[in-house]
């Protein structure tokens, strides 16, 4: 793919938001013959060396344009360009300490902003985020990369943050909302709207230097099944991913078709006491299955070569996190091998990922088990969803 600015999205393994460094999320999943496109300017303002974002997730490094998703769940075929919710990530970042940072800089936290647009965006476009809470409705207003991308393509934004001009003490519900102006075509649009719930804990520094967080237990219900490319092994697997609350945890996947174990994906982590499933963290778990493949790869595939379309009907995840059985995830298989079951497609996702609840099982983590009906993507819930 030609670079146009640069991407960089973990394929395989964790995805973890951490109080003081950055995460990401799983990319969405690639697809074949990308399209030529046109190199835009160089635009995001790059975070100063003392600024770290805080516990919330970042699907991507850097702004981007980025192929076609498929036909069929590409959001931006109307000619009018579109939010992909499942991208929009809001999250609090710290105040790097310039000159416009306030004296009480580490009371304080300024919002970000990461999400995905499916085009066209025309060409003088520019995309704008606005913050606000009760008593402060125009709190915050900044501008995020923009780049001119045709219908079919997407652009992606990450690390969008506002001045540290724009901080504050708040916590609560904050409102926010995604804009794209035109100033050629005299035309201003609003491509989403929604409300993160801000907050806050006293961390091992002190109450000097709380600690601020979006809440995030809203995702903790919801997976995603997909097929995805491993630039390691140059082949494309099955790829399952779910959330959990904590720090990094030690985490064992384990693919079941008709009650029998096919494949098994794991990643190192916290555990026992090391790991604190009550942290204001939210960690994603991507868990690809190497040998499980849409079709039959022949005999130069990787063990155990099982081969999804030959193989329809019900399959199931069991995952242990930190040596407990924590989630069952299941979902059913066509006959021609894909899994779309509609939730995606009607949501307008613009990605081959398919959306799956994902049953919880015990209590390892503390978290809100109905926030997902009120809360999911910034009180934008999926159609046709309904958790375990």
């Amino acid at each position: 793919m030609r670079r146009i600015s640069v991407v960089v999205a973990l394929s395989i393994g964790m995805l973890f938001i951490s109080q003081s460094a950055s995460a990401q999320l799983p990319k969405i999943p690639k697809v074949s013959k990308p399209k030529p496109q046109p190199t835009p300017t160089e635009g995001a303002e790059p975070a100063p060396a003392r600024e770290t974002r805080s516990s919330q997730p970042q699907p991507y490094d850097r702004d981007t344009a980025k192929p076609p998703p498929s036909a069929r769940n590409s959001a931006g075929q109307e000619g009018q360009p579109t939010i992909a919710k499942d991208s929009v990530q809001v999250f609090t970042a710290n105040i790097s300490g310039s000159l416009d940072a306030p004296k009480d800089k580490q009371l304080q936290w300024k919002p970000g902003i990461s999400f995905r647009v499916n085009g066209p965006i025309a060409s003088g476009s520019q995309l704008w985020v606005e913050f606000g809470y009760p008593g402060r409705n125009n709190w915050a207003q900044f501008d995020c990369n923009t780049g001119e991308i045709a219908q079919g393509q997407w652009w992606e934004v990450s690390e969008c943050t506002a001045t540290d001009k724009m901080t504050t003490p708040y916590v609560g519900p904050v409102d926010f909302s995604i804009h794209l102006r035109n100033e050629l075509q005299g035309t201003t649009v609003t491509l989403f709207t929604g409300k993160a719930k801000a907050g806050k804990f006293i961390g091992p520094a002190g109450p000097q230097y709380p600690e601020f967080f979006v809440d995030e237990d809203w995702r903790i219900p919801i997976g995603y099944v997909f097929y995805e490319q491993s630039s390691g092994h140059r082949a494309t697997f099955l790829n399952v991913g779910f959330w959990y609350r904590g720090n990094t945890a030690t985490l064992e996947a384990h693919l079941f078709y008709k009650g029998k174990e096919i494949a098994k994906y794991s990643s190192p982590g916290n555990e026992g006491s090391d790991w604190k499933p009550a942290a204001h963290q939210w960690g994603f778990a991507n868990c690809q299955f190497v040998g499980v493949y849409k079709d039959d790869p022949g005999e130069d595939g990787y063990d155990p070569r099982f081969a999804v379309a030959k193989n329809p009907g019900e399959y199931e995840v069991k995952v242990l996190v930190a040596h407990h059985l924590a989630r069952s995830i299941k979902f059913m298989v066509n006959a021609d091998g894909s899994f779309d079951n509609g939730i995606a497609n009607a949501n307008k996702l613009g990605s081959d990922r398919v959306i799956v609840p994902v049953q919880v099982i015990g209590d390892l983590s503390p978290w809100d088990r109905n926030a997902w009906k009120a809360d999911a993507f910034y009180g934008n819930p999926l159609t046709g969803f309904s958790a375990p």
